[in-house]
């Protein structure tokens, strides 16, 4: 599940689908310039349970600190996952490693492709 503001959410998932196709279990919970926050986290609660096929949520959001990470972090459980920073690559990775990874899993491999996926071209070129 994607949790930020809007354009990058819903640009996230565009590319994300664009290089592996259409995804099941994913929603995007974009968060509005002048939204309630109470009313985001019950969107962001009901878009946990529509995702969840039994085995817990992972959800990503734009940055820790921010009002959907704020928000999403009252969804932490044994059951939710939430990792900062999302990116194309951590979602890439979470997305094709999610079938056989428990939300747990997920984190550690989301957060370990967040970083991974940070270059400066000057230090490799």
């Amino acid at each position: 599940m994607l949790a930020s503001h809007a354009t990058l959410a819903q640009g996230l998932r565009a590319a994300a689908e664009m290089i592996a196709g259409p995804q099941e279990h994913l929603a995007v919970v974009p968060l509005g310039p002048a939204e309630n926050l109470d009313e985001y986290r019950a969107k962001l609660e009901a878009a946990a349970r529509e995702v969840d096929t039994g085995r817990g949520v992972l959800v990503l959001v734009d940055l820790f600190g921010g009002s959907p990470g704020n928000t999403a972090a009252y969804l932490v459980s044994d059951q939710v996952e939430v990792v900062g920073g999302a990116s194309l690559p951590m979602l890439l990775e979470v997305l094709m490693a999610r079938a056989a990874a428990s939300p747990d899993e997920l984190a550690v491999l989301a957060a370990r492709a967040g970083r991974e996926a940070t270059i400066r071209f000057k230090e490799i070129l």
